[in-house]
């Protein structure tokens, strides 16, 4: 997790609160939120203290009670591990983040050791839990429209690993050995988060319009006006422009042409 974040900045926790103080400590003046399905006083008390609001509702058993796009992080620990439909709860949690938001998890490897080991043993131990391997967990976040995602393991252990090596298991960046992997999923890529954090997301919208006008030939010379107006009106410096001109026009001919004029 970042160091520092704004004090406009947004989190929420979902069904765990032992993350909230050391959060309070990282966040002192952000607006934190916990969502639980089992709300006490004692809770309550527990968050005031800590200036966070709490919000009932079982997130793994229908939509979150939640606007889109207000959260800057989301820490949901069993979000891979015990959702219905972890697919659907991935897109739901996607949505809720803003545009350069990211999501903190974890999951419990299914190509740990101690898991091959039971199975060669002929023992097929049945969890609550969902066991993942870590491509099925990329290909789950792709799909639910992560666009950025990093692995670092939350638990190993020290072992042996060229028997399984041998067999021809890979043990790249020592999956063998971990047993739970912790994930942060971006929304968006980080190069695209940086240029994000910098204007409005009207600005962004408007700028990003005239720009795909001026690509498809719709009204140049207007649209060149215009965009040199908006330029000037919200102050976009230069080495801003040209980054979110290489991100969002496509068609290198039109991307040439675009900064040559400007």
């Amino acid at each position: 997790m970042p160091p520092n974040f704004s004090a406009e900045a947004t989190a929420l926790v979902i069904e765990s609160e032992k993350y909230l103080p050391p959060l309070r400590e990282l966040m002192p003046a952000a607006e934190i939120a916990l969502l639980t399905s089992e709300y006490s006083s004692q809770l309550e008390k527990f968050c005031h203290e800590l200036k966070v609001d709490v919000m009932k509702g079982d997130y793994l058993r229908g939509a979150l009670p939640i606007e889109p796009k207000i959260f800057d992080v989301i820490i949901a620990d069993d979000c891979l591990t015990n959702s219905l439909d972890t697919y659907q709860t991935l897109a739901e949690l996607n949505h809720l983040l803003k545009d350069a938001g990211f999501l903190l998890t974890q999951f419990y490897n299914a190509r740990f050791i101690g898991m091959l080991e039971s199975l060669r043993l002929g023992q097929f131990p049945t969890h609550e839990q969902k066991f993942w391997a870590k491509w099925d967990v990329v290909k789950l976040l792709n799909d639910a429209i992560y666009k950025e995602i990093h692995f670092m393991p939350a638990e190993k252990v020290d072992a042996n690993v060229d028997e399984w090596v041998n067999f021809g298991f890979d043990n790249f960046n020592d999956d063998l050995r971990t047993k739970i992997w912790y994930v942060k999923a971006c929304r968006c890529e980080a190069e695209v988060a940086a240029l994000k954090e910098f204007y409005s997301e009207d600005v962004r919208a408007e700028l990003s319009r005239l720009l795909h006008r001026i690509e498809y030939n719709i009204d140049v010379d207007e649209n060149f006006s215009r965009l040199v107006e908006l330029r000037r009106r919200e102050n976009i410096f230069d080495d801003y422009l040209f980054d979110f001109i290489a991100q969002v026009v496509i068609h290198e001919d039109a991307r040439k042409f675009i900064i040559e004029r400007l």
